[in-house]
Parts: structure tokens; sequence; C-alpha cells
């Protein structure tokens, strides 16, 4: 359990911070939901103490390291602000289009949970890099403490998750990991932001009305950043973009029927992510 912690401020994981201590509703929030892996009192088996996977205590010498690695996340979210999101019933599907969207300069390569030994993959990946990214290699849909302990073990370099989950709040944050939580209200964003949400995923927005809606939640929170989620195509990026998204999580619609016309889509979605003309 940590004592304290550091929440970014309004830029994306690198400025100004506030200190939470443990009265603060933040630590807080921290401390009362761990309840993703069944630690609530009326969920739990009378003589059974569930355990949650936990990454491996950090050793100040690995400190260095590992703020290295999430500041150099963070500055790929504002240079290459396509978060590739591989989600696939085969872990051979999903090797291939992680590889794929590596070959297209995208530096934010998420595996979700979906994809079956989504960790062994993560740890392939990482091996075939070898040294520091990027592309960094993140895992997604962790949506409870126990997944979370099991990404971090697998070496995520960051975190999403599609819901405000504090357990996997205070597992990022206790690994110094980049944390993307999913929030679709006010209330929701806000509440991830103040748990150590680095950039908070709004999701999904398509059925809530796409750009409009972002637009409209945004106004009384635009100093939270926010990544676009939900499933669009790459053509809709700029209205996101125009909405106050500074970063889009895309999976599928990247891809195309052939390795080159997925390339050349990749390509584009980078370059409507930045701002730039098609």
């Amino acid at each position: 359990m940590i004592s304290s912690a550091w929440i970014e401020g309004s830029d994306i994981g690198g400025g100004e911070r506030r200190h939470l201590d443990s009265s603060s509703p933040g630590r807080s929030l921290l401390g009362a939901a761990r309840g993703e892996a069944g630690l609530r009192h009326d969920d739990r088996v009378p003589g059974f103490a569930p355990t949650i996977p936990r990454p491996p205590p950090v050793s100040p010498t690995s400190e260095p390291t590992l703020q290295a690695t999430k500041t150099g996340v963070a500055a790929s979210v504002r240079t290459h602000p396509v978060m590739s999101v591989v989600r696939t019933s085969t872990l051979e599907e999903a090797g291939r289009q992680a590889r794929l969207f590596r070959r297209g300069g995208i530096e934010l390569i998420e595996i979700t949970f979906s994809v079956p030994d989504a960790t062994d993959l993560v740890r392939e990946l990482l091996a075939e890099r070898g040294g520091e990214g990027p592309p960094w290699i993140g895992m997604g849909t962790v949506t409870d403490a126990d997944r979370a302990g099991r990404a971090l073990a697998a070496g995520a370099e960051f975190i999403v998750s599609p819901n405000v989950a504090a357990g996997v709040a205070e597992l990022a944050l206790e690994a110094g990991r980049y944390l993307v939580l999913g929030a679709l209200s006010a209330t929701e964003i806000v509440t991830a932001r103040e748990l150590g949400s680095d950039l908070v995923k709004v999701y999904p927005l398509p059925p809530v009305g796409g750009p409009q809606y972002l637009r409209t939640v945004r106004q009384p929170l635009a100093d939270i950043p926010m990544l676009a989620g939900g499933g669009f195509e790459v053509d809709e990026i700029p209205a996101y973009r125009a909405a106050g998204a500074c970063a889009f999580g895309i999976g599928t619609p990247l891809l195309a029927e052939t390795d080159e016309a997925s390339l050349a889509r990749i390509s584009r979605a980078l370059s409507l992510a930045r701002g730039e003309q098609p």
C-alpha cells in the first residue's frame, strides 16, 4: 500500500503535480475501492484470503529507468498520439497486428486482455525490441487489480483500463507506470484524474454523441487531458481532435486488406492525430 502519491497536473503526465496524502480525497479513494479483485468483505469466502499478483518492488536503482519510461510514454502521447489497440481472438493475429503497427511507426501499442495469453505477447514484443522504447508496449482492458498485477509483472510500460478502477490505479502508481483510466461522465473523468490517471480515456464516445459529447464534457474539464476511445474511423480523428482530444485509441480501423494499405492508413492516422494536412 502506498503512503502517498503524486498526481500529475494539467499536462500529459509531466508538469505541475499535486501531492495526495493519506487524508486527501484521491488517496482515500485508493484505499476505499480495492474491490476489483474480490477484496470486498461481503464477497470473501470464510477462511480464504485472495492474492493479487503484484510486480516486484521498485528498488532505488530502478527508479530512474521507471521514470524515464513514464516520461518516454508521455512524450510519445504528445508526438505520436495514436494508441493502437490490439484486440483479437487469437494470439497469432494479435502478434501480426502489433508488429504491423510497429512497422507503421506507432509508438504506443496496447495489447488488451481480450487476447489469449496476452501477457506472453507483451513479453515477446519487449524482447524483440530490446533496450528502451519507443515503441512502448502497454496493456489494455485492465479492469481490476488482478489484471494490473499480471500486466506489470509482464513488463507493461503503460496501463489502460476501460473503467475507473482504484485498485488498478494503486498498483500503477506503485510501479511508476503511465496510467490511462477509462471514464465517461464528468464525475468519472474527475475521479479518474484524482486517482492518478495521466490521461483519461473517454469511452465509449460514438454511442453517446461522439465529438459533440466530448466537446460538451470538456467545457468544464478542459484542464484534464483526454483520449478519445470507443470505435471510430481514421477520418473521424480531426473531429475528435477539434473537440479537444489529445490522443486517440484506434484498433481495427487502422487495418486494411493488405499490409501496404494498412501502413498507408496508419501513416494517415498519425498525420491527422498531429493536426497535419492529410
